[in-house]
């Protein structure tokens, strides 16, 4: 394969692991926890977590043998990483309102309502 289309593919995957990133972490920790999360830790850990998903195909597609040391480091940084998404989304998962009321049994709700245009004529 030449360079160039090497490159491309690369983007490509890039572009997939992103996508695959952001709904696999929506589906496993739910999307109360992505809604609640401060979006630099999303962006950062998807960035950091699908440039290493990269980096790790490029290892073991240039080397002949499948384990190197270069394979060995990014499969670390992808361990790492993914540690680091379980981190910070269990954290936001204890922050999440679960829905249950004080003591007395009451569930607190905040309702918003919004007027469209045509309802105001």
């Amino acid at each position: 394969m030449t360079p160039q289309l090497l490159r491309l593919v690369y983007a490509v995957e890039f572009l997939v692991a992103l996508v695959a990133i952001f709904t696999a972490w929506s589906e496993i920790g739910g999307q109360a926890v992505l809604d609640l999360m401060h979006w630099g830790w999303k962006a950062g850990l998807s960035l950091i977590l699908a440039a290493s998903v990269v980096g790790f195909s490029a290892a073991i597609t240039t080397e002949e043998s499948l384990w190197t040391l270069r394979s060995v480091r990014w499969l670390t940084a992808i361990l790492l990483c993914l540690a680091a998404v379980i981190v910070v989304t269990y954290y936001y998962a204890l922050q999440v309102d679960n829905g249950e009321g004080d003591d007395s049994g009451r569930v607190s709700a905040i309702s918003l309502t919004v007027n469209s245009p045509l309802q105001l004529l």
